[in-house]
């Protein structure tokens, strides 16, 4: 497996300039012939934001200002983590003729998502930011560690991503339960909820969530203006790495036979 790794990475970097052109293809084809082109990246999670925000903060009784710079913190590395996921799912199928048409290395395939939801959530960030400090949160040295938990939620991500965009190739049907399966995975992970607040079988479901101490990075920093407890980071990175492990056994397992079974 070694060896092979060692080939794919040299591959991918030796064709570093198509992974740029499909990133860059997959942020236009996203917005093209949009009213609002680009700006959809930050209209879309704000007004997903503020709808939530609105129901939620009457629902729990809660302040509307307090609970939505408290659940801005859990969206930002929920929908990162959300999109590379499920756009991942269908990335072999929509990209087939040209699979079929030229050799390129397939990770390329699962990257240029990764790449392109990894802008897209930087940019919404930068721009919700400025809304979030406007209603009053406060920076802090803390969002330094932003760039460390951005990239530790981009490992995990990938490695689940590289394991669904195969499985879906062999079995099409995952495509559409991997969006129902997220829709699930939303309610049990602490984005509009503290996890302190739920006691019983639930709370253990919350501590089993891989994703939960992802969601934690970012709300330190974010909500609290400290930095995230050292366990919490250990976990983190911990699953991270096992995560990226298992994708990339997965993946160099398999992909040899994606392009038959397309």
């Amino acid at each position: 497996m070694t060896r092979a790794l060692g080939t794919m990475i040299r591959e991918v970097s030796a064709a570093r300039a198509v992974l740029v052109q499909l990133t860059r293809q997959q942020l236009i084809l996203r917005y093209r012939r949009t009213m609002l082109g680009y700006l959809w990246t930050l209209v879309n999670p704000l007004l997903m934001m503020t709808i939530t925000a609105l129901v939620f903060s009457n629902l729990f009784k809660a302040d509307l200002k307090s609970f939505a710079i408290f659940m801005f913190a859990g969206m930002v590395p929920w929908n990162f983590f959300n999109a590379m996921v499920v756009q991942s799912a269908n990335t072999f199928i929509l990209n087939e003729g040209l699979i079929k048409k030229i050799y390129l290395p397939k990770l390329l395939f699962p990257l240029s998502i990764a790449c392109a939801t990894l802008i897209d959530s930087l940019l919404s960030l930068a721009a919700l930011s400025l809304i979030i400090m406007a209603i009053g949160a406060e920076p802090s040295w803390a969002l330094l560690f932003l760039p460390v938990a951005y990239v530790l939620t981009f490992l995990f991500a990938l490695g689940i991503s590289l394991v669904i965009s195969v499985a879906t190739v062999f079995y099409r049907d995952l495509q559409h339960m991997i969006a129902i399966a997220m829709q699930a995975l939303f309610f049990l992970t602490p984005i509009i909820y503290d996890k302190t607040s739920i006691i019983g079988g639930v709370s253990v479901l919350l501590n089993l969530n891989p994703v939960t101490p992802f969601i934690e990075l970012f709300r330190s920093p974010i909500r609290y203006g400290t930095w995230p407890e050292g366990m919490v980071l250990l976990h983190a990175a911990a699953i991270a790495a096992t995560s990226l492990a298992v994708g990339l056994w997965f993946f160099l397992r398999l992909e040899k036979k994606i392009v038959f079974r397309l």
